[in-house]
């Protein structure tokens, strides 16, 4: 049986690495048109594999806090590919210190990129959503835009940011036909967290071709239905991180 998501365009950001790396090669099966954007991706990136070897795969290097690179990248889509039906707002970093040890650089790069970046690429794609009546906007969030964690004061205002955004967006884009949807991950094991943390931890956190898996059902459940799924909790069996 054919994907629901056969042919659609779709761009995921963040896709070199992590969360993105493993929805890409989930999707890439689907037979959707899939873009992938980082700020550092090309051919090479080992991380993503045999996805190189599909031709319904591109790959545009884009840093998403940069409003010009955005608009840029996706005049790049729009021509030579078509217009955007799924837009999934992975790109994100984090620092994980106590606050009186973060910089100015690190609050600019976390917000930038993670709330920032969010925001524009939603605006780009969003004008030619609304003229067609549909489409899809689905965000990597975390856990932490709702649970207090150590170390994480920055990275979750960013995230916070994000979740009360695109809370807000999905009401006033309802009745214009446009899907929005919100992820929050649990602890998954990825180049977000140290080697450290990897090495003590990995075991429990959830693998990103796990996360991968729900990130299309709930793709493939909303392109054609009716129905609305909003937001997706998916933590780790054994519970967060202390």
């Amino acid at each position: 049986m054919d994907s629901e998501l056969k042919g659609k365009i779709i761009w995921l950001t963040g896709g070199s690495r992590g969360i993105g790396a493993g929805t890409a090669k989930k999707l890439v099966k689907t037979g959707a048109r899939l873009i992938l954007s980082s700020r550092n991706i090309d051919e090479n990136n080992k991380s993503i594999g045999d996805l190189t070897s599909y031709q319904n795969v591109y790959f545009y290097p884009c840093d998403v806090s940069s409003h010009e690179e955005v608009k840029t990248t996706y005049k790049k889509i729009e021509k030579n590919i078509g217009d955007v039906d799924i837009l999934i707002n992975n790109a994100g970093v984090a620092k994980f210190k106590p606050i009186d040890e973060l910089s100015v650089n690190d609050f600019d790069d976390m917000m930038g990129i993670n709330l920032r970046g969010a925001f524009l690429c939603i605006g780009t794609v969003l004008p030619k959503m609304i003229e067609k009546g549909k489409g899809i906007i689905l965000n990597i969030i975390s856990v932490a835009a709702v649970k207090i964690f150590t170390g994480s004061s920055i990275y979750s205002a960013s995230k916070a940011g994000l979740l009360a955004m695109s809370r807000s967006m999905r009401e006033d884009l309802r009745s214009k036909g446009i899907k929005v949807i919100d992820i929050l991950p649990g602890a998954t094991e990825t180049e977000l967290w140290s080697s450290k943390s990897r090495e003590k931890y990995g075991k429990r956190m959830i693998k990103p071709s796990e996360l991968a898996d729900v990130i299309v059902d709930i793709l493939e459940k909303s392109v054609k239905n009716k129905l609305m799924i909003e937001e997706v909790v998916i933590r780790p069996q054994l519970g967060d991180l202390s």
